[in-house]
C-alpha cells in the first residue's frame, strides 16, 4: 500500500550492474547523453564532479521506509508492519520480512540489490572519470565502500564491473571475503585525499567518515569472512585492534562528542548535532530523499503529522527498555516545537495519544487513540502497536523537513570501540564507555560485570531504527533466534537470496545457502 515503487522498469545502470548480456543492447546502447557506445563500452562521464554528485544522489535512497531500510529493519526484532484489515497489507512483503519468509522473488530483494548495486556502479565510473582528481577520486572510493558494505552485509555476493568494461562483459562476482578486502582496500587508498571533516559538511565523503566505515567493516569481519554465513564466527584479535585504532582516528580528533540525545535528529540537528559523520544532508523545502516517511510510516492518521498508521516496535524490543533506567531519554521525550504544536513526542509513543492542548486523541472510529504494547501481525487494528518517532516532524515543511538523516554517528563509534574491547577480553573498559554514554542519555549506569547481551542491548537502546539492528543482531548470534511472530529461522535467513533476474544473467553469480 505504501510502497514508492517495485522497480519493475529497471533504471538503465542498474540494469548494466545485473545484466551482462543482451541482444537488444548489442548494435546501439545510450548513456543517458545520446551518446553512442564505441565497442560495447559505455562512454566515461565527461564531468566527474557531476558523476559524483549522482553518486551521492544514490545514498537518498536509504532515507525511504521501502526497499533497503525495510531489509535492515523489519528483518529484525525492532520493527514490524502489521496488516490492518486492508492496510498494510501489500502481497505480505512487509510480513515476510518479519517472519523471515522472504525468497528471491521478494520485491525489496530485488530493489535493494537494485538501488546498493548501482551505487557502486555509478561510484566506478566516477572514480574512472576522475583522472587526476584525486579529490574526487577519494571521495568515489569511500562512496562505493560504503555501497558495496551494504550489498556485502545483506546479500554476501558481489557482482562487479569495471567502469571500461563492455557491458555485454559479464561481471565477475566477489566473495564476501574479496569484497572486505576490497572495501578495506578502497577505504584505504581514499584516506589520504579525503576532506577534512570541518572543511565540508557531513554530507560529504571525509577523513572521519572512511574511519568510520573502516571501523565498521573490520567489526563484522569475522562475520564476512565466516565459512557458515550464520557463524560460529571468530572475532580475532587483529581486527578488533583495528576497530580501536579505527574508532580512536575518530574519537581523538576533537572533533565529535555527545549530544543531548534528541538534538542528533531534530529538523535543526544540522546544527546542534557535534555527532554526525557523514549523513545526507538536508533543509527546509529540499529533503533529499523521502524523509517524511520517517513519521508518516508509523503515526497515525489522526495525529499531527497525519500519517499512514504503519509500522511499531514489538514486545520484545520494547521490553527491554525497563533495564534501561526511568530516566533514559532515548525512550521518550518531549520536543519543543514539535510536542507543543503537536503533541506528538519524540521516542516510542505508548499509551494514549494527545494534541498539543492535552486533548485525548481518536482512532477514525471514535475510540480512545491508546497505543498497546500488545500488536498482531496479521490481524491488527488502528491502535495497536507501539509507534517509533526518531526524526521528529519538521512542522516548517513537514513534507520536505530539514533535519539531516545520520548514515554515521560518533556514539555508534564509541560502541564499537566499546565491543572490540570486550571481545579483547578488556571488559572493564567497554563497560566505562558504556556508561559514559548511558550517564549522558540519563539511563543507569550498569555495576555488574559487562556481558555480550549488554552490549547487544546498548547498541539497540542508541541506535534503534538508524538501520543497524539486524546487522548487529546477526554479528551477536541473535538474529535467528525466536521473537514475536516469528519462530527460529532457518540459518538461509542471515543472508538475503541473490534476486532471480540477477541470477538469470550471470553465469558467475550464485545463489545463496537455503534458496
Amino acid at each position: 500500500m505504501r510502497i514508492s515503487k517495485f522497480f519493475i522498469l529497471l533504471p538503465v545502470v542498474a540494469l548494466f550492474a545485473i545484466m551482462p548480456a543482451c541482444t537488444n543492447l548489442e548494435d546501439i546502447v545510450e548513456d543517458g547523453r545520446g551518446e553512442d557506445v564505441v565497442d560495447n563500452v559505455l562512454p566515461l562521464p565527461p564531468d566527474a564532479a557531476a558523476a559524483l554528485r549522482g553518486v551521492y544522489d544514490q545514498v537518498t535512497g536509504l532515507a525511504s521506509q521501502d526497499n533497503t531500510f525495510a531489509l535492515l529493519e523489519h528483518s529484525s526484532d525492532e520493527m514490524m508492519g502489521p496488516t490492518r484489515g486492508t492496510d498494510w497489507s501489500d502481497f505480505g512483503v512487509w510480513r515476510q520480512l518479519h517472519t523471515h519468509d522472504w525468497d528471491a522473488s521478494h520485491s525489496f530483494v530485488l530493489s535493494g540489490w537494485n538501488q546498493l548495486n548501482s551505487g557502486v556502479f555509478q561510484a566506478t565510473r566516477a572514480l574512472a572519470a576522475a583522472g587526476s582528481n584525486a579529490r574526487v577520486a577519494a571521495e568515489a572510493r569511500f562512496m562505493r565502500a560504503y555501497f558495496m558494505y551494504l550489498v556485502t552485509d545483506l546479500y554476501g555476493s558481489v557482482p562487479f564491473r569495471e567502469a571500461t568494461e563492455g557491458i555485454l562483459t559479464i561481471p565477475k562476482v566477489f566473495t564476501r571475503s574479496e569484497a572486505t578486502d576490497f572495501i578495506i582496500a578502497d577505504l584505504t587508498a581514499a584516506m589520504p585525499n579525503l576532506p577534512n571533516y570541518q572543511d565540508v559538511n557531513p554530507g560529504v565523503a571525509n577523513k572521519d567518515a572512511a574511519n568510520a566505515l573502516l571501523a565498521k567493516v573490520y567489526l563484522n569481519k569475522a562475520v564476512f569472512t565466516a565459512a557458515n554465513p550464520a557463524g560460529p564466527y571468530t572475532f580475532a584479535a587483529p581486527d578488533m585492534q583495528k576497530v580501536i585504532e579505527h574508532a580512536d582516528a575518530v574519537i581523538n580528533s576533537g572533533r565529535f562528542q555527545l549530544t543531548p540525545y534528541w538534538d542528533n535528529f531534530t529538523a535543526d540537528n544540522s546544527t546542534k548535532s557535534r555527532e554526525m559523520i557523514f549523513a545526507i544532508v538536508n533543509s527546509p523545502g529540499n529533503s533529499r530523499g523521502n524523509l517524511q516517511s520517517r513519521h508518516r510510516m508509523t503515526t497515525h492518521y489522526n495525529q499531527n503529522p497525519s500519517g499512514w498508521n504503519g509500522f511499531t516496535t514489538i514486545a520484545d524490543f520494547y521490553n527491554k527498555w525497563s533495564a534501561s533506567g526511568s530516566g533514559d531519554v532515548r525512550k521518550s521525550a518531549a520536543i519543543p516545537g514539535v510536542t507543543d504544536v503537536s503533541g506528538l513526542r519524540a521516542g516510542f509513543l505508548e499509551g494514549q495519544q494527545k494534541d498539543q492542548n492535552g486533548n485525548n486523541l481518536t482512532d477514525r472510529g471514535g475510540n480512545p487513540l491508546a497505543f498497546t504494547v500488545d500488536v498482531d501481525l496479521l490481524y491488527s487494528n488502528e491502535r495497536q502497536g507501539v509507534r517509533c518517532i526518531k526524526y521528529p516532524p519538521d512542522f516548517t515543511n513537514v513534507d520536505n523537513p530539514g533535519n539531516d538523516y545520520i548514515l554515521l554517528r560518533y556514539a555508534d563509534v564509541l560502541l564499537m570501540k566499546a565491543e572490540a574491547l570486550f571481545r579483547t577480553g578488556n571488559a572493564g573498559g567497554a563497560r566505562d564507555i558504556i556508561n559514559q554514554i548511558r550517564t549522558h542519555r540519563g539511563a543507569t549506569a550498569i555495576t555488574a560485570t559487562l556481558t555480550a547481551d549488554n552490549i547487544l542491548d546498548e547498541r539497540g537502546y542508541e541506535l534503534y531504527w538508524e538501520g543497524w539492528r539486524r546487522n548487529d543482531q546477526v554479528r551477536f548470534g541473535q538474529f535467528l533466534k525466536a521473537w514475536y511472530a516469528k519462530p527460529q529461522s532457518n540459518e538461509r535467513a542471515v543472508l538475503f537470496p541473490i534476486p532471480q533476474i540477477a541470477l538469470d544473467n550471470n553465469p558467475n553469480l550464485k545463489q545463496n545457502p537455503g534458496y
